[in-house]
């Protein structure tokens, strides 16, 4: 990658010709948006300069990635992300800048609760509200469990569709109902056993949190066109 461009935050690298290199004023002040924001609710002061590497298509970023698996974005500690840029994929925003910086207070042992904290600033899967899609799962019943989400065998044997939004929504919720401060005491749990960590933190069972969490849900009502939508990107993935 020959193009190089340092913003207050960070340092974009990019191919010469391309999309990336086209837009590149617009990204960087997309992504210093974003970097300021995740800091400012963190409370946290990131101590690098993020590397972003602006690649032109799904293998390239597997090639960074070691395993040559096509990948839409990654996140490398301790300051380097690389993301897919071109005319029909742009992974840029939240999610991969939330994972470095939210690693600077701890990496929780799982992956759920770390793309939960993710998803939560993303608020959104393919331009549909977390919300939206965890209550598309409970009417259909595709919902999964939370509890066991948070074991990594599990997480990873659910699609990504299904968990990324549920624990994105949950996290949400864990955040407006009980606060960050209370959240971040859990996040920094290094325990192998973060259900009992977890329901410390609380002082619920994590049955209790989760029912709570589907109850309001359930306040509100579903949108018969959103829903479609959910329907149609579920068929073309």
């Amino acid at each position: 990658m020959l193009g190089k461009q340092i913003s207050d935050h960070y340092i974009f690298h990019y191919h010469t010709n391309s999309q990336a290199e086209t837009d590149i004023s617009r990204i960087i002040d997309v992504q210093e948006t974003c970097f300021n924001y995740i800091s400012k609710v963190l409370g946290i002061k990131f101590e690098h300069k993020i590397e972003y590497y602006l690649c032109q298509s799904k293998e390239e970023v597997g090639e960074f990635y070691g395993d040559y698996e096509p990948c839409s974005a990654f996140a490398r500690r301790p300051n380097k992300v690389y993301a897919v840029y071109n005319e029909d994929f742009r992974c840029i925003g939240f999610h991969e800048d939330a994972h470095l910086i939210s690693y600077q207070i701890n990496t929780p042992k799982s992956v759920a609760v770390r793309e939960g904290l993710a998803m939560f600033f993303d608020k959104n899967w393919w331009g549909i509200s977390n919300v939206e899609w965890v209550k598309y799962y409970l009417k259909t019943n595709q919902y999964e469990s939370i509890k066991e989400l948070m074991e990594d065998h599990y997480f990873y044997n659910v699609d990504c569709t299904i968990s990324y939004p549920i624990m994105g929504c949950f996290t949400e919720y864990l955040i407006m109902t009980y606060g960050m401060s209370q959240y971040l005491k859990f996040y920094r749990c290094e325990e192998e056993d973060l259900i009992t960590h977890f329901e410390h933190c609380y002082k619920k069972t994590f049955q209790q949190l989760e029912r709570e969490f589907i109850t309001y849900l359930n306040l509100f009502k579903s949108d018969e066109v959103v829903e479609q939508r959910i329907q149609n990107l579920l068929k073309n993935d």
